[in-house]
């Protein structure tokens, strides 16, 4: 059930300035039997925090599709560019792109998502140019060890872990002091310091164990490696006993 969801969430196609030019690439989506969705909002264009004072009010129409159906998209979409693109070409993109070295050019064939469509054939013909040609097996090859690299989970060292277990040992001790001395109010501080131990221990276990990451083909993977959720997973446990600790200790001060 969860990896349907994944599959239906929506994911960022393309950006464009204008909602004529999203809505153009909507038709052509679903005359491909493709579902797209139009959503015009500035934020949602690289400033989800709305922190951009400079541009704030700058309108930008967003291209998504559902996660299954992004690689068929990117497809079209390519075609698309490639088709207008054979008819005139971006002299700016294209001077731009002349300037870099045939290591940038490349780079941008490794990472397509991150380039928009004529960005990538511009850099493909400039490659090309210099006796440097890529094929459509070339460039799925690239993109796969692309994805490959992005799909490596992160290394946590074992000192954050042992941390965050540091602070579970903290909240239980302090809970076992408090109900030893409930009578006594100096004790309460050290109860809520403990319990806000046990807090910051939980969250880090939840996001350990939980937490996961886009790649560029819609797959959603985890971030952290097995072994080391494992492990996360045991903290997270000991943190809510701490936590559960500590909120009986504070039930049974005010009962």
């Amino acid at each position: 059930m969860s990896n349907e969801s994944d599959q239906l969430e929506w994911m960022m196609l393309e950006t464009f300035a204008t909602p004529e030019e999203g809505e153009a690439l909507a038709a052509l989506l679903q005359e491909n039997a493709i579902e797209s969705n139009l959503v015009n909002d500035a934020n949602m264009g690289g400033d989800p925090l709305g922190l951009d004072f400079q541009n704030r009010g700058a309108s930008s129409c967003i291209v998504r599709v559902h996660a299954k159906d992004i690689d068929a998209a990117r497809r079209i979409l390519e075609a698309a560019v490639q088709a207008a693109a054979a008819e005139e070409a971006d002299n700016a993109s294209l001077e731009m792109l002349q300037s870099f070295s045939d290591e940038e050019l490349l780079e941008i064939l490794q990472k397509p998502d991150e380039w928009n469509p004529e960005n990538v054939m511009l850099a493909r013909k400039i490659l090309a140019s210099h006796g440097k040609t890529y094929t459509e097996t070339d460039l799925k090859r690239l993109f796969e060890e692309r994805i490959e690299a992005l799909r490596k989970p992160l290394e946590v060292k074992n000192s954050s872990l042992a941390f965050a277990f540091f602070g579970c040992v903290i909240a239980l001790v302090v809970a076992a002091l408090h109900f030893s001395y409930v009578g006594e109010a100096k004790f309460l501080y050290a109860l809520l310091g403990g319990g806000f131990c046990a807090c910051l221990s939980l969250i880090a276990g939840m996001n350990w164990c939980n937490r996961k990451k886009r790649l560029p083909n819609g797959e959603k993977v985890h971030v952290f490696e097995a072994s080391f959720r494992k492990k996360a997973m045991v903290e997270l446990i000991v943190a809510a006993l701490s936590l559960v600790a500590v909120v009986a200790e504070i039930f049974i001060r005010t009962a």
